[in-house]
């Protein structure tokens, strides 16, 4: 299930911009489509996954008019409309451990050796063992 997250606020945004613009009259030009498309985001944000991907022209078209009205939102959508045609992008990761499997082995094989659990000839045959890997 991908995070709808940006949708909905995109959808706040656009409707408190809109709302603001329609105090003038001129303003309700930009403030009337901000508020219908900020409705129509939130409405979005309430579908499952599927019915978005029936609606990702939606999601295209009004995050393009929201570049144009209010940038914020439309900037959003554009980024959840890439994270939906491409799902990995935006997932996380972790990143990869550098493998540091034989200083571990050697630190450990010290330890031991220090502790006298190991004797001279048995230190060295490991070492040589965990350093020829």
């Amino acid at each position: 299930m991908r995070d709808k997250t940006l949708l909905n606020v995109g959808g706040i945004i656009a409707i408190v911009i809109g709302i603001l613009s329609c105090l003038t009259i001129v303003g309700a030009v930009i403030g009337i489509p901000a508020i219908i498309g900020g409705i129509k985001f939130r409405d979005l944000s309430t579908m499952n996954d599927n019915e978005i991907d029936n609606n990702k022209d939606t999601v295209l078209v009004w995050s393009i008019v929201f570049i144009f009205v209010c940038t914020v939102s439309g900037v959003l959508g554009i980024i959840y409309y890439i994270g939906m045609e491409n799902p990995n992008l935006f997932s996380p990761t972790t990143p990869k451990k550098e493998s540091n499997d034989k200083y571990d082995e050697l630190e450990k094989l010290n330890k031991l050796y220090k502790e006298k659990v190991l004797t001279k000839e048995e230190f060295e045959k490991e070492k040589e063992r965990i350093l020829s890997k």
